[in-house]
């Protein structure tokens, strides 16, 4: 049933305050202003931040205090100290002994030092171990820290999809509000059907419990970004608008995968824990002889100052260190294993990332329009219930379908980040120097003997 026009006024004339409401609603997605905190940054704070934190600024900030950084150079600190304690030299040992106390003889004064000495080679075979554990170790802490960075991310585009969200969520519900509250207005003076009144009444309270949840959506993503960067949220920040990447073309997935396998650091800490375990396994086959150790000093005995000299070994008779050489055996079996799992994974990873890129990118020119097209859907809904050729169900399903629209343009922006920045790290390159993740230049990695 269409509403009967007022005297004197064209078809739909007294809607028209609800209509501003929804031209409102219309306003593209890019120039929606994101919430404010709800205490402003103190002057510390502010001068350590920008106005509004973009994926790169936040990044930036992450990579200098954010806690997932600091552990994994935390943890980089005590790798390295582990593999610095099995390869140092063992310390000389220097005796002085005094004895025949309490007897009526000369004291015996002895002085001796004691030098261990590796003739077995052990010792320099676990100091070769160790340069490979450094490797190992630095690029456990690298692929942490790439690791950290695209959690940061995650947590950023959540939490800009969520303002966006709320932002939406807010004009929509502002727009049926004002409707519903004209076609109140209308119902008492008889000018409406009782039907229409409870229809737009009950889609006001729809988007009502959408905004309170878009709301709370908002404040769980936010606490979660600012706990990535080691703020409260009075500390951090309005959020910039999200806005869909670059997305440039990428090599062929052959030449990825292949570049992958040679720069990730993952796959290089891999491979030198595989060396790092040959070299100990070789050290404590070695070991089945212990550390010779050459004593020398002085003896004062009966008025005489002598010298002393002497040879320590310790004799493998029932310790030939069997259980170390079957340890390290089993941590070079399982360094392998790792090795070839992680090689394995890294091609899985880089051809299912590399074929959702090629996908999201094939799809941009669409996906890009999605806002456009849905504002322009609530644009003819409304002339055609203004001029009487729509009904107030269908203006209403034009105006979700702009929501919806509008949603799905800033789904997809944040799934295009997504896309981009998996292939990036899954590559262990940026596809150009514009993205802003901690990585080398993919372009720079391609050039012949890179």
């Amino acid at each position: 049933m269409r509403p009967p026009a007022l005297p004197g006024a064209c078809p739909g004339a007294s809607f028209r305050p609800a209509f501003g409401a929804l031209l409102l609603f219309a306003v593209p997605l890019a120039t929606l202003p994101a919430q404010a905190p709800a205490v402003p940054p103190t002057p510390e704070v502010a001068s350590s931040v920008p106005a509004a934190l973009d994926l790169a600024a936040t990044l930036a900030l992450a990579r200098r205090a954010g806690p997932l950084q600091r552990v994994a150079t935390a943890r980089e600190q005590v790798g390295l100290g582990r593999v610095r304690e099995g390869a140092q030299w063992l310390n000389p040992t220097i005796e002085w002994r005094r004895e025949n106390l309490g007897s009526p003889l000369q004291p015996d004064i002895f002085a001796t030092l004691y030098v261990p000495m590796d003739v077995s080679g052990r010792r320099l075979a676990l100091r070769g171990a160790a340069a490979a554990g450094r490797q190992r170790v630095a690029g456990d802490a690298a692929a942490e820290r790439r690791d950290g960075e695209l959690a940061v991310a995650r947590a950023w585009l959540r939490a800009a999809s969520a303002q966006g969200a709320l932002d939406i969520a807010q004009r929509q519900y502002a727009a049926l509000r004002e409707i519903a509250e004209v076609d109140a207005a209308r119902l008492r003076e008889g000018l409406v059907a009782e039907a229409v009144g409870l229809r737009t009444s009950l889609e006001a309270d729809r988007a009502r419990v959408a905004l309170v949840a878009a709301r709370s959506e908002a404040a769980q993503a936010r606490a979660q970004i600012a706990r990535l960067l080691s703020m409260t949220d009075a500390e951090l920040p309005p959020l910039a608008a999200l806005a869909a990447p670059a997305l440039p073309s990428p090599p062929d997935s052959a030449a990825v995968q292949t570049l992958a396998l040679r720069v990730r650091p993952d796959v290089q800490a891999r491979e030198a824990a595989v060396l790092e375990a040959q070299r100990r396994l070789a050290a404590e086959q070695r070991g089945v002889f212990g550390d010779l150790q050459l004593q020398g000093g002085t003896k004062e005995t009966g008025g005489f100052m002598t010298g002393q000299i002497g040879l320590a070994m310790p004799f493998p008779l029932f310790n030939r260190n069997r259980g170390a050489r079957q340890r390290v055996a089993g941590e070079l079996s399982e360094a392998r294993v790792l090795r070839d799992d992680l090689r394995l994974a890294v091609g899985g990873s880089v051809a299912a990332a590399w074929h959702t890129y090629a996908e999201v990118r094939a799809a941009a020119a669409d996906a890009a329009t999605f806002d456009a097209r849905g504002r322009e859907i609530a644009r003819i809904a409304r002339v055609s219930y203004r001029e009487g050729h729509a009904t107030l169900t269908e203006l209403l399903d034009a105006e979700r379908a702009a929501a919806d629209a509008m949603l799905a343009h800033l789904r997809w922006a944040a799934d295009a980040w997504l896309a981009r920045l998996e292939l990036e790290r899954a590559i262990g390159a940026r596809l150009d120097a514009d993205g802003p993740l901690d990585l080398p230049v993919l372009s720079s990695l391609l050039t012949p003997g890179s």
